[in-house]
């Protein structure tokens, strides 16, 4: 009897997590308006980070306003929405520019990764990693 319980409450309880992550809840406290055009979609970390993780093959929790986890290369990171991207650019501080990133709206921050090898400077997000984020954000914006 145990055996076949153990699996069936397993599969309940995936089923109910399943159904809380990406459902309609789209309240105006956590989401961020598109504001460079497009769709009127809503750029938010839980429509993004559901595509990162679907789509683009990385492992991240979205939240109202940001998204952490990491990239399909192993680099941590943080991506944080705001309401433009004149407002997303002015987020970073110029001693950051080497650890952070713009994409649209949002600013990617992998600081803090450990070197690949002895002697190397830290882990980045690649380029088509951050060209993954940005698909993500305009199919966000599409919707």
């Amino acid at each position: 009897m145990f055996k076949l319980t153990a699996p069936i409450l397993i599969l309940a309880a995936l089923v109910v997590i399943l159904a809380g992550c990406g459902g309609g809840g789209k309240s105006g406290s956590g989401s961020t308006s598109t504001a460079a055009g497009g769709g009127s979609g809503t750029v938010d970390g839980v429509t993004v980070g559901n595509c990162l993780n679907e789509d683009e093959n990385f492992l991240v929790q979205p939240t109202g306003n940001a998204v952490d986890g990491q990239s399909p290369g192993g680099v941590g990171f943080t991506l944080t929405f705001y309401p433009t991207v004149a407002a997303a650019k002015a987020a970073i501080p110029k001693s950051a520019a080497k650890t952070s990133a713009v994409v649209e709206n949002g600013v990617v921050d992998f600081h803090g990764n450990p070197s690949p090898y002895e002697g190397a400077p830290p882990a980045k997000i690649s380029q088509v990693e951050l060209a993954a984020i940005k698909r993500c954000i305009d199919t966000a914006k599409s919707k």
